[in-house]
């Protein structure tokens, strides 16, 4: 005799709610056996996968496949970063520019720093350009995009590596990326020169502009950050006679218009190489002069790095009928550089 019976198997199910939002919702979502697939649309992407990867990993300069799982989705490992040391000004700084590697304008990337190729110890790049040890993520224009970020607070006449990594929401960043490296120039720099040492000015003509024969040229170079600047004092206020009860041939302050003046004496700027500018009073045009006084006044600065920087000056006087008549009319003009480190 045979009985049949009843045999019941249970069977698990694994429910699953699917990615929706007010916009979109995926009905269905079905990962084939050992293998992957995904969806995607203007909103959202989606990838799954099924299975491992077996074998060794696989490495080449820039990336690294592992086995096992098969891994997230990654960012693209960005290039190296380009260098500038501000064509040799920079001693304590330098400026890098990210290359995104192609990855979208919302991905955030980081910038590690280290005086040996090999990482052995590594800082990172602060949203404020200092070093630290902790990891800073911003986006490729709060890195300055094309312009860059000035990596500060560095050592002079030492060489740095600068490496990227980048990201693009959770569990997505790469690896870092090949490296770049530049030194830092030297320690603070300034250089200054002015010639000719001395200016004759002949004979003044009464209520006549006299300039003098040769202009006066500068040099000036400093790799400080913040620039510098060239000032001027007199011994005198303007050309004075000691023959002639020291009566002095000059220009009331702050300066004037020699064409229109019965007499004076001062300087006029004439040219300054970028980032140098001359400076007010003398910068004047025609016949205007900044006067000549025994403090010292800015007659040419710049606000950044000046690398061989040169600038030019006339000296312009005048005398009137009433000026008293003597051969030795003269001034001795000092000029001094300094700058901001």
């Amino acid at each position: 005799m045979v009985r049949w019976g009843q045999f019941f198997a249970s069977i698990p199910l694994l429910m699953a709610a699917f990615s929706s939002s007010g916009t979109y919702e995926l009905n269905s979502y079905n990962v084939g056996g050992g293998g992957t697939n995904s969806a995607s649309s203007s909103t959202y992407s989606l990838q799954g996968n099924v299975g491992e990867v077996g074998g060794d990993p696989t490495s080449g300069s820039t990336y690294t496949v592992k086995s096992g799982a098969v891994q997230e989705e990654q960012a693209n490992v960005p290039p190296a970063p380009t260098l500038s040391n501000g064509g040799g000004t920079y001693f304590n700084k330098l400026n890098f520019i990210i290359n995104t590697g192609g990855n979208p304008s919302d991905t955030k990337f980081s910038v590690a720093v280290s005086t040996t190729s090999n990482f052995t110890v590594t800082n990172y790049v602060q949203a404020d350009g200092t070093l630290s040890g902790t990891p800073v993520y911003q986006t490729y224009a709060q890195w300055g995009s094309g312009t860059g970020t000035l990596a500060t607070g560095l050592v002079s006449s030492t060489t740095y590596w600068f490496k990227v990594n980048a990201g693009q929401g959770k569990f997505t960043y790469s690896a870092y990326g090949p490296s770049a490296s530049l030194a830092t120039a030297g320690g603070p720099t300034l250089s200054f020169s002015l010639s000719p040492a001395s200016e004759n000015m002949g004979s003044l003509l009464a209520n006549t502009v006299v300039t003098s024969p040769s202009s006066l040229s500068f040099t000036f170079s400093t790799n400080a950050g913040n620039g510098g600047t060239v000032y001027m004092a007199g011994q005198f206020t303007g050309l004075r006679s000691p023959s002639s009860s020291n009566y002095t041939l000059g220009v009331s302050q702050p300066g004037g218009d020699l064409s229109s003046l019965s007499e004076g004496f001062g300087l006029k700027g004439l040219t300054a190489s970028a980032p140098l500018s001359i400076q007010t009073p003398f910068n004047g045009t025609g016949n205007n002069v900044g006067a000549i006084t025994t403090t010292f006044q800015p007659v040419f600065a710049a606000t950044s790095a000046v690398n061989s920087g040169t600038a030019t000056a006339n000296l312009l006087a005048k005398s009137s009928i009433a000026t008293p008549s003597a051969t030795d009319y003269q001034d001795v003009l000092t000029f001094v550089a300094a700058a901001v480190f």
